[in-house]
C-alpha cells in the first residue's frame, strides 16, 4: 500500500486571506486524496480577532488534525521561544514529510522548529506579503526584516511559494521560488452574482482597518465624492479614521455566502493598500464580477490589466478619476465581465492547487 505523505501547514497570521488561503487548501488536500495520498495537520494560532473559532470548525475537513499554538504577531523572545519548542515537539510526534510555512513570523519558527525533522527540499514557505514592503515601519526594522527574509532560505533552504507575478519577481532575488498563483473557488459565486442595481453609485472594498489598509485615504476619497456611497466591509482599530457620512462600515461578515452577496451589491471594488500580498478580497470581487479600481503596490496591480478589468492608480485624484470612468455602466459592464474571465484563468483555486500538490508530490523521503 502507498505510504501516505504527511503534510503539516503551519500558520500563525490565521486571519483574513491567509486564513482563507491556508483552510481552502488544507480542505482541498483532504478531499483530493485520489491526486495525493496524504494525511493533513493544521498547526495554528488563533490569536486573529478575526477569526471566528466556530465558524473554522465548520469550515475545517474533519479528517485533518488540528493544533492550536499561543504565536503572536509581534517579535518576543521569551513567547517566541515557547513557540518554538512546543512546535518542534508537536513535529517529532507528527513526524512530516513536508512542511509549508505561511507568513513572516510562522516562516522563521517553523524553519527553526523543523531542523533535524524535515529534510531542506521539502520546506515549502509562503510570505503572504513580504513584510518589508510594509511601509508604516521605520527604516531600520525594514531592514531587519529584509535581512531575516533573504537569511532564512540561505540558511535553511526550501522554497517560497510566491502567491502572485510581482511577489515571484521579489522572491526570485531572495531565494529558489515557484509561482504558484492565489485562487478562488467559483461555484459559490457562480450561484450568488446577479446584476446589481443600485439607487447612488455603489464602491466597495473588505479588509481589516488596519494601516496596511489606508482607511484615511479610502475616507478622503469618498469625502470627495459626496455623490458615491462607500462600504468598508470588515472592522478594525482604524474605525474611527472613517469620519465621511456616505460611508457603512459593515462590521465582521461571518460566513463567505454573507461576504459574496455584499460584494455582490457593488457597483466597484477599491483596494486602498498601502502593501499587500496577492488579496484574495480582491479575487472574490473579481469572481463576482466586479471592475476594479487598486493603489499600484504588490499584488493589486497583478490583479489588474490596465484598461481591461479596471484600473492601477498612483494618486488619490487619479483614483477619484478613474472611479468617475465607473459611473458609465457600458464601461462598468464590460470591464466586471473582464474581471471574471481574467480571475478564472489566471486564480483558478482548483487549478493552482493541483499546480501546488504536483510540487508536493516531488516530495524527497
Amino acid at each position: 500500500m502507498e505510504k501516505k505523505i504527511k503534510i503539516v501547514q503551519f500558520v500563525e497570521a490565521f486571519g483574513g486571506g491567509v486564513y482563507t488561503y491556508v483552510k481552502d487548501l488544507s480542505n482541498f488536500l483532504a478531499t483530493n486524496q485520489s491526486y495525493i495520498n496524504c494525511e493533513i495537520h493544521l498547526i495554528y494560532s488563533p490569536n486573529r480577532v478575526e477569526l471566528d473559532k466556530e465558524l473554522f470548525h465548520k469550515e475545517i475537513h474533519q479528517d485533518i488534525f488540528l493544533y492550536e499554538v499561543d504565536m503572536q504577531r509581534p517579535i518576543n523572545l521569551k513567547k517566541d521561544k515557547i513557540v518554538f519548542t512546543e512546535t518542534r515537539k508537536l513535529l517529532k510526534k507528527i513526524k512530516p514529510d513536508i512542511i509549508h510555512l505561511h507568513s513572516a513570523k510562522a516562516g522563521v519558527i517553523g524553519r527553526l522548529a523543523c531542523l533535524g525533522i524535515v529534510s531542506q527540499k521539502n520546506v515549502y514557505y509562503s510570505p503572504h506579503g513580504f513584510s518589508f514592503v510594509q511601509q508604516n515601519i521605520s527604516k531600520i526594522k525594514i531592514l531587519f526584516f529584509k535581512i531575516i527574509e533573504y537569511a532564512m532560505p540561505s540558511i535553511f533552504g526550501g522554497t517560497i511559494i510566491a502567491s502572485g507575478n510581482t511577489e515571484f519577481e521579489l522572491a526570485k532575488k531572495i531565494g529558489k521560488t515557484t509561482l504558484i498563483r492565489n485562487g478562488v473557488d467559483f461555484e459559490l459565486p457562480n450561484k450568488l452574482y446577479s446584476p446589481v442595481i443600485n439607487k447612488r453609485f455603489t464602491v466597495g472594498t473588505v479588509g481589516r482597518l488596519t494601516p496596511q489598509k489606508n482607511p484615511k485615504t479610502f475616507n478622503k476619497i469618498a469625502s470627495l465624492l459626496p455623490d458615491v456611497d462607500f462600504i468598508w466591509i470588515g472592522n478594525g482599530e482604524l474605525i474611527d479614521d472613517i469620519t465621511s457620512k456616505n460611508i457603512k462600515v459593515t462590521g465582521w461578515i461571518r460566513t463567505r455566502e454573507e461576504l459574496l452577496q455584499t460584494i455582490n451589491s457593488l457597483d466597484l471594488y477599491i483596494q486602498v493598500s498601502l502593501w499587500e500580498g496577492l488579496p484574495i478580497a480582491i479575487l472574490e470581487a473579481m469572481a463576482m464580477r466586479k471592475p476594479l479600481v487598486v493603489s499600484n503596490v504588490i499584488g493589486n496591480k497583478d490583479t489588474v490589466d490596465d484598461n481591461y478589468n479596471g484600473f492601477v492608480y498612483n494618486t488619490t485624484e487619479e483614483a477619484i478619476e478613474k472611479i468617475r470612468y465607473f459611473l458609465n455602466e457600458e464601461q462598468r459592464n464590460a470591464m466586471g465581465n473582464n474581471s471574471y474571465e481574467k480571475v478564472f484563468n489566471e486564480y483558478n483555486k482548483n487549478n493552482n492547487f493541483l499546480k501546488l500538490i504536483d510540487i508536493y508530490k516531488q516530495v524527497k523521503v
